[in-house]
């Protein structure tokens, strides 16, 4: 970690997540509770969540390829402009009087702006770090701190909104971005694209049908993106659903706050712990991680106190780990020139999964009971990762890695 924390560029990176992330997650969390409240709706609470990742299906496909196209740190900076200015705007209007369809339709449109954002930012990180054992420590605790920052935004966008209102939480989210931009104008260098730049939409396309033939047609990057995309929906039941729980429960709101944290807090952990192995033993921990995950979260289904079940989630959130060397090796494995559309398409699959996800688990806790929503997607979860252990390419995904090893990125 201090490697590569040394390394000026990569810290900028990190600063500029930690202050855009963080906001993100306090704003999303006092917003599905200003929805909850009104409506007493867990799908529509659920679909708050929802909406923030239909962008990254969307964008993120189309857009990934820009990151190839034009200086990343300019489409960087760009999105952060775009998203502060829209998320002040969504502050003003977050009002009773407000219908809920443009409270949604102007979370949509900023968050169009964030899988452009992340797919520069992972594209320039194996620039910046330059080697495999740095970009996978890199990817860790950039993972780490995603996590942590949900953790905290998660319990403080509880607190804000039980103290105040879900206006300032939406504010400080504005505010954050303007850092960000400010901290990535400070400590990033500019870059030339990857590829020539065009404006042309037909070019663009021709990227995106280029990376999805690149994505598949590998065994070892097929395989770690198709299990991250079939992990989607066990991976966000808790969270979906977890402030419906504790109002099932006659418990207070900044309790659903701490339940989600729970499963974040516990995955940042579980990043800290993989990310101190070596490559290798990384990539052996994928599958047993992703099996674990999905235990802890059928106990749900006896609705225990609170506080217990914060533990089991916890417990749930260390085992998401498994997503560490799934995110850093889809990356190193891909050639610099496609890696913002190769991203972009993985984090649209996901993206798209995760928002199905979040819809799905609301609809089911409304017409069964929010713990009996989250086993179902435990079930959903075992059966997927058994599925992996069977066709799992572990021969060819220790090559792979020995190659990079061996000849750099």
């Amino acid at each position: 970690m201090r490697d590569v924390l040394a390394v000026r560029e990569f810290r900028g990176i990190v600063i500029s997540q930690v202050a855009s992330e963080a906001g993100d997650q306090i704003a999303r969390v006092a917003l599905a509770l200003l929805v909850l409240s009104h409506t007493g709706s867990p799908l529509f609470a659920a679909a708050t969540f929802a909406v923030a990742f239909i962008p990254s299906f969307l964008g993120g496909a189309l857009l990934g390829p820009v990151a190839d196209r034009f200086s990343r740190r300019s489409l960087m900076l760009a999105a952060d402009t775009g998203r502060a200015a829209l998320i002040v705007l969504l502050a003003l209007v977050a009002v009773p009087s407000t219908p809920l369809w443009v409270l949604f339709a102007l979370l949509l449109v900023a968050e169009m702006f964030t899988p452009l954002f992340d797919s520069a930012r992972a594209a320039t990180t194996p620039e910046v770090l330059g080697s495999v054992n740095l970009v996978a420590t890199g990817a860790a605790l950039s993972r780490v701190l995603s996590l942590a920052n949900q953790a905290v935004g998660l319990v403080l966008g509880g607190l804000i909104v039980q103290f105040t209102s879900p206006r300032l939480a939406l504010l400080l989210d504005g505010i954050s971005f303007l850092v960000s931009y400010a901290v990535l104008v400070l400590f990033l260098k500019p870059r030339p694209a990857a590829l020539e730049s065009t404006p042309s939409l037909g070019i663009l396309l021709k990227d995106l049908s280029r990376g999805w033939t690149l994505l598949m047609a590998d065994r070892s990057r097929r395989a770690l993106v198709l299990l991250g995309w079939g992990m989607a929906l066990p991976l966000v039941a808790p969270e979906a659903v977890g402030l419906a729980y504790v109002n099932a429960e006659g418990e207070a709101d900044s309790w659903g706050g701490v339940l989600m944290a729970a499963v974040v807090a516990g995955a940042a952990v579980g990043a800290v712990l993989v990310g101190r192995r070596s490559p290798r033993e990384q990539l052996d921990l994928v599958l047993p991680l992703a099996m674990l995950m999905s235990l802890p979260l059928l106990v749900t289904g006896i609705e225990p106190p609170v506080w217990i079940l914060a533990g089991l989630w916890f417990v749930s959130g260390a085992a998401q780990a498994f997503l560490v060397p799934v995110m850093a090796f889809t990356t190193m494995l891909t050639p610099n020139a496609q890696r913002g559309s190769v991203i972009g398409i993985a984090g649209a699959g996901f993206a798209l999964l995760t928002a199905l996800g979040y819809l799905v688990v609301g609809w089911v806790a409304t017409v069964t009971s929010p713990a009996f929503s989250v086993v179902v997607m435990a079930v959903l979860g075992l059966v997927v990762a058994s599925a992996c252990y069977v066709v799992w390419p572990a021969a060819r995904l220790r090559a792979d890695v020995r190659a990079l090893e061996e000849h750099g990125l």
